[in-house]
């Protein structure tokens, strides 16, 4: 039998610039920077053997970021790589995103234009299948990163499946 597994911890990403990572998560998702640890002092066989990463890189910096009561965010800041080489695309190979979870999707969305944030088409409503009731839209982070917002009451595959996804508690149960 397998370990138990309690529930996604962090997603790590690397950034080009931490402190522009900080400031945006802070300003699109009222972040709070839980703690830096500064640069790693480690040889190249820690960062290609440990980590799988460049041998001749570095970590510069690294902070932990508390968004919300979901999973937290890991900004890394490298140096020894081409900070200018763009974001994997979701279509990819390797390409991903992040969805974050929001009270009205409508409202995040004309927030974060008003703030000069790079918004794709949307918010957009599914209306049929599984995802029914999902109401989405994807934006850029400033290094290019495909980041999501969301917000729903309910979704169509609950009316057939006894499995949940995770979610934010329903706006009912805060009253």
């Amino acid at each position: 039998m397998a370990e138990k597994v309690f529930g996604m911890h962090h997603i790590g990403i690397t950034v080009p610039d931490i402190e522009e990572g900080i400031a945006f998560f802070k300003a699109i998702f009222g972040a709070i920077e839980v703690f830096r640890t500064g640069a790693f002092d480690v040889d190249e066989s820690f960062m290609k053997n440990k980590l799988g990463a460049s041998a001749h890189s570095r970590i510069r910096d690294l902070v932990f970021l508390r968004c919300g009561e979901g999973t937290s965010v890991e900004l890394f800041e490298y140096e020894g790589e081409d900070k200018r080489v763009a974001p994997r695309r979701p279509s990819e190979i390797g390409g991903m995103h992040l969805c974050f979870e929001v009270d009205d999707v409508v409202a995040s969305a004309e927030r974060l234009r008003a703030q000069g944030v790079e918004m794709l088409d949307g918010p957009n409503l599914v209306e049929d299948g599984p995802l029914a009731g999902f109401n989405w839209i994807n934006f850029r982070a400033p290094w290019g990163q495909i980041l999501e917002i969301a917000s729903f009451e309910k979704l169509g595959y609950e009316n057939t499946s006894p499995h949940r996804l995770w979610r934010a508690m329903p706006k009912s149960a805060h009253a």
